[in-house]
């Protein structure tokens, strides 16, 4: 997919290039404080996307936080951003070894129980914590990976992207005309990663999340009936030491074989739940910069 490109990305380019060349002079531990000083920085500077975060997190936990805790929560939030985005420079020169170092596995046992099933799975994930981290080192350590996504606005910079994640082993497919390829691909054993936790233009369904209605993707369900291919939720947290992160696999996600239109909708509740439940338990690792309840509740973003 080609994009144009202007002065403003070859100058982001560049600086991503000098970003990446410092990440290997400097310690993980100094480079991922000052990710998490940037972060705390783009959070003053940037009043837009500040003001979508603070919105959002007021309206998903209602009485359930105090004001000073949502303030909290949501520096907490740009600051995970930023370290994520510092480690993303450092893609360039970490090996297999490397990234297998800093990562773990939880629930691994729900992943070979579904793998028991069929030769590939759906793994059903969020923009949540380091995903970067955890496609790459599932693409080389478990099996091969493709998952959809949206080009990277900066052509250079999706060019890296596609660099990082051929050195691994995973493969990016385009929204746009990927699903073909995607399905074709599982059904000759390659996994599959798709994230549900942004607002749906097409393969909607209306479903409650943080009690709140909302349109929801329903590709993850409407594929895994289909194709009778198991759904696993797989996300990626933080540890408490900052550098090392570790992967959950949850148990899989049942979808009905009979009555379709009844199956599918139960089976994308089921994946709202599950995405919630995860961000509950880390709410700063979530991206609430974005306008996830926009659709059906336009009023919040006024």
């Amino acid at each position: 997919m080609k994009k144009k490109h202007n002065k403003q990305h070859r100058v982001v380019y560049w600086l991503a290039i000098l970003g990446s060349y410092l990440s290997r002079i400097v310690p993980l531990r100094i480079w991922l404080f000052m990710g998490r000083c940037s972060g705390l920085l783009f959070y003053y500077l940037d009043f837009n996307h500040r003001k979508i975060a603070l919105k959002n997190l007021r309206f998903a936990f209602g009485n359930e936080k105090k004001e000073n805790e949502i303030v909290f929560l949501a520096r907490k939030n740009f600051q995970q951003f930023g370290m994520s985005i510092y480690e993303w420079l450092r893609l360039k020169y970490i090996d297999r070894e490397k990234l297998r170092d800093l990562v773990y596995i939880e629930g691994k046992e729900h992943l070979l129980a579904a793998k028991k099933k069929s030769q590939s799975v759906i793994l059903l994930g969020a923009h949540f914590g380091n995903w970067e981290y955890a496609h790459l080192f599932y693409a080389s350590t478990i099996n091969r990976l493709e998952f959809i996504v949206r080009a990277i606005d900066n052509p250079f910079l999706e060019k890296i992207r596609l660099a990082y994640n051929q050195k691994f082993g995973a493969r990016i497919l385009y929204k746009e005309n990927g699903l073909l390829s995607a399905v074709r691909n599982l059904k000759n054993g390659e996994d599959l990663v798709i994230f549900a936790d942004r607002k749906a233009n097409k393969e909607e369904i209306l479903c409650r999340f943080f009690g709140k209605k909302t349109s929801t993707l329903a590709l993850v369900p409407t594929l895994a009936q289909r194709f009778h291919i198991p759904i696993v939720p797989m996300f990626i947290t933080r540890c408490e030491d900052m550098t090392h992160h570790r992967i959950i696999f949850f148990p899989e996600l049942k979808i009905k074989p009979d009555n379709k239109e009844e199956s599918i909708r139960e089976g994308t509740q089921q994946q709202s739940d599950i995405i919630e439940k995860i961000i509950r338990e880390h709410p700063d690792h979530w991206i609430w910069l974005h306008k996830r309840w926009k659709k059906h509740h336009p009023y919040l973003y006024t």
